[in-house]
Order: structure tokens, then sequence, then C-alpha cells
């Protein structure tokens, strides 16, 4: 009888051992599940490819062995509105997203997309501490950093615009640039991003918004005749990580954890402007053609651009959101 007891418990205790630290206690290695927002061939996944790689050659100088990060799939492993869920719940350990993907569970995300400053910024104003707070707090979930490539958006058409107005334009949305399309005057249409190519092609929608690099993954290229030339919000995109599972690690390996996406966000950052540099020439090769608005009529798209996008976090969460504000704007 006390055998059998012995034994269930040691079976109960064994499944209660969550995935990523199954083995640790023996000395072998920690294995964090991972899944991306993005398809694994396009252009938004270089960012965590490129913190994957520093973290596994951190962990081959300091800890041979010791921590694996395995990629268990794209949006086909688990679909990418329900990812970070995923992460809270502890079916995968981390996930590379954006933003946009769950400001439904958590609004105040949305203000990354406003902010004037590059991660490693961020990061000496005090506004990585203020993000994870929020998301250990509210999804507990450690915010490791923003890997996002810091890309700017841009508004691409197929009808041509001489003005901040877009009124009578359907534009696809997602809740990253709502706000601006709507402030402008477009009719927004909420299409999901694999079926963009289609609703161009058969003029459902006569645009989109979307950064430089990775356009042409997609293929938009092809059914894009114009690109408003008004950089506006930047593309954050979060890499994130169960707070259970970054609490049952040993220190030294969230020090590494750390210190890896410190040292990442600085090389996607760079990578992305390199990219960008020669994607843009490539689109105009493509058959793209600028748009240079007067000069007014960009400081109108702008300022609606962050006004509204302000109004909207702020509106959300009126505590936070100011807050936000401070951390993320400079002051004029």
């Amino acid at each position: 009888m006390k055998r059998q007891l012995c034994f269930c418990l040691l079976v109960l205790l064994t499944f209660a051992v969550p995935a990523a630290f199954a083995g640790a206690a023996i000395g072998e290695t920690f294995t964090l599940k991972a899944v991306t927002a993005f398809p694994k061939n396009t252009s938004d996944n270089i960012p965590y490819q490129i913190w994957v790689e520093t973290v596994e050659q951190m962990v081959a100088k300091k800890y041979p062995g010791e921590l694996k990060i395995q990629w268990i799939g794209g949006p086909e492993a688990v679909k990418t509105p329900d990812q970070v869920q995923a992460v809270q719940r502890g079916m995968v350990d981390i996930c590379y997203t954006a933003n946009a993907f769950y400001v439904s569970i958590l609004p105040e995300v949305d203000a990354m997309k406003l902010s004037e400053f590059n991660p490693t910024e961020e990061r000496a104003r005090g506004a990585w501490a203020y993000f994870n707070d929020l998301h250990e707090k509210r999804l507990k979930i450690h915010y490791l950093g923003r890997l996002g490539h810091d890309q700017k958006f841009y508004l691409y058409l197929n009808k041509p615009i001489k003005t901040a107005d877009l009124t009578g334009l359907n534009i696809r949305v997602s809740p990253m640039y709502l706000q601006v399309i709507k402030g402008l005057g477009g009719n927004p249409i909420v299409i999901p991003l694999t079926e963009t190519y289609v609703a161009l092609e058969r003029h459902v929608v006569d645009g989109y918004c979307f950064v430089t690099v990775g356009v042409r993954d997609y293929g938009w290229q092809k059914v894009t005749k114009y690109i408003v030339d008004v950089p506006f919000y930047r593309g954050p995109n979060p890499i994130l990580i169960n707070l259970a599972t970054w609490n049952g690690l040993p220190k030294k390996l969230r020090d590494l954890l750390t210190e890896a996406t410190i040292e990442a966000e600085k090389k996607a950052v760079a990578r992305f402007e390199e990219l960008q540099a020669r994607e843009r020439p490539l689109l105009i090769k493509e058959g793209i053609q600028v748009i240079e608005l007067p000069r007014a009529e960009k400081e109108k798209f702008l300022k609606v651009a962050f006004d509204e996008g302000w109004k909207d976090v702020i509106q959300k969460n009126p505590k936070t959101g100011p807050e936000l504000k401070k951390l993320l704007t400079r002051s004029k």
C-alpha cells in the first residue's frame, strides 16, 4: 500500500512540473517552447531569429547545454490571436507577437506603436519596467522586451490621393492602425493578414497599412499601385514568456535571457534599417509609385495619427494611459 501511494505521488509530481523544466532537476537542459505570430519564412520573423541566435551564442559561451529554445511553429501551430493566451495558460512558454494581437486583454500595449523612442531608449526611460509590471500583474506574463524591427508604417493604396483625406476609401485594418484610418475619414475593413492579397485583387479594399520590409513576402506589390510617403506608427513586436516559467528558471538563465533580449533589440533595429534602405527601391522597381503629400498635409496626417492614437489609449486606460504618454513621448 505504501509503495502504491509513493508511486501515485511520484506520478502527480511528474505531471505537475512545467514542460520547460522536465529533467531540469537532474541537471539537464531547460527547453522553452516558442511560437511566433508570423509564418516561418516572412521578414517579420527576422527579429525572433536574431533573438534565438543571440540566446544560443550566449548559452554556448556561458552555460553550454543548459537552455534551449524550441520553435514549435507559427500561426499553423497556434492561431495568432490565441498565442498570448496560450502563454498565459502554460501551453507554450514563449511567443513572439505583435502588440495589436493582444490589445483585447491588455489595452495599454497599443501605446507601444506611439513611442518616439527605440527599445534601448525605452528601457533607459523606464518604459520597459512599466510595461513589464502591467504584463506580470494582469497577464502573469514576463515582458522580455520589444524585439520589433522598429520600422514605421506607411499607407499603401490603389487610388491616388492629394491630401490627408481618405473619404470614400476602404482600407484593410488591424487594431494597430484603426484610429488613424478612421481619423482620416477612411472606411476601416477588418480582414485577416493572409486574406489581404485577395481583398486587394477583388477590389474589396482600396489599400492597407504596412511597413516597408515584408510587402513582397505576401506578394502585395503585385496588387498595389501607390505608397503614401508619410511614415507613422512603429512596429513594436514584443517577446513574452510565461511568468511561472520565468520564475522557475535559475537566476543565471533569467539574466542571460534579459541580456540576450537587450542585445537582440539593438541588432534587430540595425538589421531592419539596412533592409528598409534596400527594400524601397525594389518596391518602386515593381511598379509602386510614391505619393508625396504637400508639407501641410503630411503634418495633418501625422497629427491625426498620433492625436487619435493617444486619445484612444487614454480613453481606454485613464490611469495608465497618461503615464505611458509621459514615458513614450518627448517633452514639447
